[in-house]
């Protein structure tokens, strides 16, 4: 009886998204792309590489759900060499800072 009163239960409306103003969004897209910048520049001091490898070896973070392992992966293929676990977890730090400031910056971009 339970289990039908909540199969008719209404399902929450999505959240809606806001529509960023043409600054908005401009401000948005050059946050996020000093914020990537930055990211690159981070894991290629942890790892000592140039930055254009990191970029070459970063998925497609839209096409993945754990971009991060990919990463991993795709630096230590291009190295011929494993990161040390210190290098690993270093990358994986800097990559929930990412996270977090880019979801600070599309909740900033909307009270700009």
């Amino acid at each position: 009886m339970v289990a039908g009163a909540l199969a008719l239960a209404p399902l929450p409306a999505p959240a809606q998204q806001q529509v960023l103003s043409p600054s908005q969004a401009a401000f948005l897209k050059a946050e996020n792309r000093r914020i990537e910048d930055y990211f690159v520049l981070q894991v290629s001091r942890i790892v000592g590489i140039q930055p254009e490898q990191v970029r070459r070896a970063m998925p497609d973070e839209r096409r993945i759900t754990v971009a991060v392992s990919r990463l991993i992966s795709a630096l230590e293929m291009d190295l011929g060499r494993p990161l040390t676990d210190e290098q690993t977890a270093a990358i994986i730090a800097a990559d929930e800072e990412r996270r977090a400031a880019l979801v600070r910056v599309r909740e900033g971009a909307v009270l700009r």
